[in-house]
């Protein structure tokens, strides 16, 4: 009796220890099937969340506008440049005018028409010089004319393409507006002047001197007047600011494309 209850005792902390084999064996399994089942489970949820589109962030920027609409699909030939503008207050549908052409206010010419006006000269060009002198006295002789003023007007020049300031300008200081077929030269210390890049064609050349003068008592010469009272709108500020008292010299010249051209002139003595 006695050795049964040893036995007993004997077989109890083996069966203890098999049981908690049997319970972490279990755990580890459960463990690891509650791993795979979360980590199948977190795969399955990124793949659904990455075939969802994500949205983009609106703003506020405006659509671009192509400055020329027609109404038709890209790829077609657009048949009209004016863009739809509707009015305010009534509805209605203008058509607009197209950004090239310019607005004009009535009896002005338009910026458009003022720069094709002077921007119409030849391309070709050529040059002018020349040595201007006169004559001191019989016993120094000749003289450099310095500062003997020299214009040059193209032909076919239109007074309307400068404005007054310009004319006044052009006839009192000698600043000849760019482009406008009027060009302004002074001697220098030795007589000579040069005015080069002359689009070709015939100009009339005006030699003012800068140290003869004339007989006031005469009237400026009625051929001179005939010719240049086109080009000019108040005649007796281009004879007063251009001319004054002094001797002048004009004639009708031709520049020839990639020459030069000589215009001299001796104005001899002066009248007092």
């Amino acid at each position: 009796m006695a050795e049964a209850k040893t036995a007993k005792a004997a077989k109890k902390p083996g069966f203890f220890k098999e049981l908690l084999t049997f319970l972490l064996v279990i755990a580890i399994i459960l463990g690891i099937a509650s791993g795979a089942i979360f980590y199948l489970s977190g795969k399955n949820l990124d793949d659904l969340l990455g075939s969802r589109p994500v949205a983009k962030k609106e703003t506020n920027q405006p659509a671009p506008v192509s400055p020329v609409s027609t109404g038709q699909e890209v790829g077609t030939n657009q048949q009209s440049n004016a863009v739809p503008v509707s009015s305010e207050g009534n509805g209605a549908t203008d058509s607009a005018m197209p950004a090239a052409y310019p607005v004009e206010t009535a009896g002005q010419p338009s910026n458009v028409e003022e720069q094709v006006a002077r921007t119409a000269l030849p391309t070709q060009k050529g040059a002018l010089k020349g040595t201007i002198t006169w004559q001191y006295n019989d016993f120094v002789g000749t003289k450099p004319d310095v500062n003997a003023k020299i214009f040059l007007i193209r032909k076919d020049f239109d007074i309307n393409t400068i404005t007054d300031m310009e004319e006044k300008l052009f006839i009192s200081i000698e600043a000849a507006p760019k482009g406008s077929g009027l060009y302004t030269a002074k001697a220098n210390g030795y007589g000579n002047y040069e005015i080069g890049n002359v689009p070709v064609g015939e100009y009339y050349i005006i030699v003012v001197s800068g140290k003869t003068h004339r007989d006031i008592r005469q009237p400026v010469d009625e051929y001179f007047t005939s010719i240049f009272t086109p080009y000019v709108r108040n005649w007796e500020d281009f004879t007063l600011l251009s001319l004054g008292t002094n001797k002048y010299e004009f004639s009708l010249i031709t520049i020839e494309e990639n020459q030069t051209l000589d215009f001299s002139h001796d104005f001899g003595y002066t009248f007092y």
